[in-house]
């Protein structure tokens, strides 16, 4: 994950919930807790995503979510990161 993922998925937060300020964002918010984002609200960063990250699924970033607990804006910008990895090497 570099900074530029973050950068980037703080911008598509922002405009999916535009009463978020950029610069309280940090990699270890919770993207539900924290954010406030609900289904509706993930479903649209989700689109916003697939924009810049056609491969990217929301239910696999949701599942290792569930599994460790951990719905951080870094868990997703990380996955971006490995997604856009793959997509080079093929």
């Amino acid at each position: 994950m570099t900074d530029a993922h973050v950068a980037a998925l703080v911008q598509d937060l922002v405009a999916v919930k535009p009463t978020l300020a950029a610069e309280d964002i940090r990699p270890e918010s919770s993207i539900t807790e924290e954010l406030g984002f609900d289904s509706l609200d993930l479903v649209e960063l989700a689109h916003r995503i697939r924009d810049d990250y056609p491969d990217f699924d929301l239910r696999v970033w949701l599942a290792a979510a569930m599994s460790s607990e951990v719905d951080s804006v870094g868990s997703m910008a990380a996955l971006l990161a490995a997604s856009r990895k793959a997509e080079v090497a093929r």
